[in-house]
């Protein structure tokens, strides 16, 4: 790689290199969310989500498009293409792994595997998974729990 191809790549880690920053990336891998549905997700403040997006776009991360009065975000492809050189020769010393079923968050209804859901709690005999704090805590709050 030239220099200035391992400055960009350095300068995209140090963006990654945050837990809530990693949390909304991985809610949007796959995904084109608003600020709410973050919110929701996260259970963090609609500020802070704010200034987490805010720096991911200015570091061309995620971007972002209107859609009448709301606007989606969604990861930058070109972005991860670059990662990839890296993460490439990381994937091919990990075993490949059979898919995995998909389970369906109750609250925000995301698509989710067992292994990428972030919380699950077992409710009367039944086994739900939760893309982030947030959908687990208003699962909580509807069933009492």
């Amino acid at each position: 790689m030239k220099p200035k191809e391992l400055k960009d790549l350095s300068l995209s880690f140090k963006t990654l290199a945050h837990a809530k920053r990693l949390e909304i990336i991985c809610l949007l891998h796959g995904h084109d969310l608003t600020v709410n549905q973050i919110v929701q997700m996260t259970a963090l403040r609609q500020a802070t989500v704010s200034q987490h997006l805010i720096y991911l776009k200015s570091h061309k991360v995620v971007r972002s498009a209107k859609l009448g009065k709301e606007i989606y975000y969604t990861l930058n492809a070109e972005i991860f293409k670059s990662l990839s050189v890296i993460t490439s020769s990381l994937s091919k010393s990990t075993p490949i792994q059979d898919s995995e079923p998909t389970v369906i968050d109750p609250i925000c209804a995301m698509h989710l595997t067992p292994s990428s859901c972030a919380y699950t709690v077992e409710y009367d005999g039944v086994r739900h998974y939760f893309c982030g704090k947030g959908c687990k805590k208003e699962f909580y709050a509807k069933h009492k729990i």
